[in-house]
């Protein structure tokens, strides 16, 4: 991986070098070698010394991407329980598929250290951003880079009152064979507290480990405690365990926000957003991967382009938008009802349709399919209290 070192002026710096970043750098060196004249010279700061697994991230494959080499697990089912009832749906055309961050990272990092145009330099702390007619200047504990256009990657604060999807998991290996290593279980709801939609997620490797994670969608995260405590529970409920071996941890919490506020220093052309605090990620679900990859190859696209004033690609469309914040809304204020319209929707509308819809690449008729699985007096309401509340 590329150390810290001397910092330049260049077309493009990546503020942040976690999945998104990397994505738009490898974008960029991908574009670089297929272009016959311009490249578009890059570098990503990242104040980590060096990647460790730290994540997992899921999602439905359609298409062939850059990391498709860190996929380790791939499934055609998976299913949503609720209230006893378990429902159980398959598209072999879009797997689910997991995708492990250590190997991400590898596969990120030996690329660019290959590249001739975009360098990754790892222990590098990124500060003020400031921005005049002719470049931006970044702030670094290694001294000042200046570049024509700068991606801001970084975690923002989450502003008071934003929905959450917040979670907490145990990778586990068991002693006897308890799980169905054909089948995801995405969503097993179990009863929440007030405004607090519960749900549990089993993502299973082997008939004998699995990652199971408890997720909350509520304004507020939890001690560490509690989701144990609800894990071994859960375990011995479900699964009849009485032991099992924790081989990793993880833990997140995703910002499922209608509306997403500008930060102060957002006005700048110059200087645009990407990634989990930006639009990246789909709110209603948490999903951000394969928004990720796509937006990359977008920006990319976009960044290696003549400066001839087109605007920078949307992250969504707006139509995708108003669905998300108009669920949010339901989400906010219909609690009781969520687990059982989570379940009639993958109950009544087709899988692949489903699944376009969850990874924001939705027909025209995928969403009135979706429309017409929902309760439409309760969305009908929340759409109005959507748009009377902006």
């Amino acid at each position: 991986m590329s150390e810290a070192g001397p910092l330049a002026t260049v077309d493009v710096a990546i503020v942040g070098g976690g999945m998104s970043g990397l994505a738009l750098a490898c974008q960029i060196d991908q574009r670089n070698n297929l272009a016959i004249r311009r490249m578009t010279r890059a570098v990503v700061l990242e104040p980590r010394e060096s990647y460790q697994r730290d994540k997992t991230w899921c999602y439905w494959r359609s298409n062939a991407g850059l990391f498709d080499p860190a996929i380790t697990h791939s499934w055609s089912r998976w299913e949503v329980r609720s209230e006893g009832r378990a429902w159980t749906s398959s598209c072999p055309e879009t797997p689910y598929v997991r995708v492990d961050s250590s190997r991400y990272y590898e596969l990120a990092a030996a690329r660019l250290a290959r590249s001739n145009s975009v360098g990754l330099k790892l222990g590098v702390s990124a500060g003020d951003i400031r921005s005049d007619r002719q470049q931006v200047c970044i702030d670094t504990d290694h001294g000042q880079v200046r570049a024509a256009r700068v991606i801001d990657t970084r975690p923002r604060p989450i502003p008071q009152g934003t929905l959450l999807q917040h979670f907490y998991g145990w990778e586990i290996e068991t002693d006897k064979d308890v799980f169905d290593p054909s089948t995801v279980t995405l969503m097993d709801f179990r009863a929440g507290g007030e405004n607090d939609v519960h749900f549990f997620y089993v993502l299973p490797f082997s008939a004998r480990s699995a990652l199971v994670e408890t997720t909350h969608f509520s304004h507020h995260a939890f001690d560490v405690a509690r989701y144990q405590q609800e894990l071994g529970d859960y375990l011995r409920e479900r699964f009849d365990l009485s032991d099992w071996r924790i081989c990793h941890r993880e833990r997140g919490v995703l910002p499922m926000a209608k509306r997403r506020v500008a930060s102060a220093g957002e006005q700048t052309p110059n200087v645009l957003r990407l990634g989990l605090h930006a639009d990246t990620v789909k709110p209603s679900t948490g999903y951000c991967y394969p928004q990720a990859q796509h937006q990359a190859l977008q920006f990319a696209e976009w960044l290696s382009a003549p400066a001839d004033g087109t605007p920078p690609p949307r992250a969504r469309s707006r139509v995708t938008g108003w669905f998300d914040s108009v669920f949010l809304s339901f989400l906010e204020h219909q609690t009781a009802l969520a687990p059982a319209v989570f379940f009639r929707l993958f109950q009544q509308v087709q899988p692949v349709a489903l699944v376009r819809f969850l990874s924001d690449s939705a027909k025209f008729s995928d969403y009135l399919r979706v429309i017409w699985a929902m309760p439409k007096a309760v969305m009908m309401r929340e759409a109005i209290r959507y748009v009377f509340q902006r």
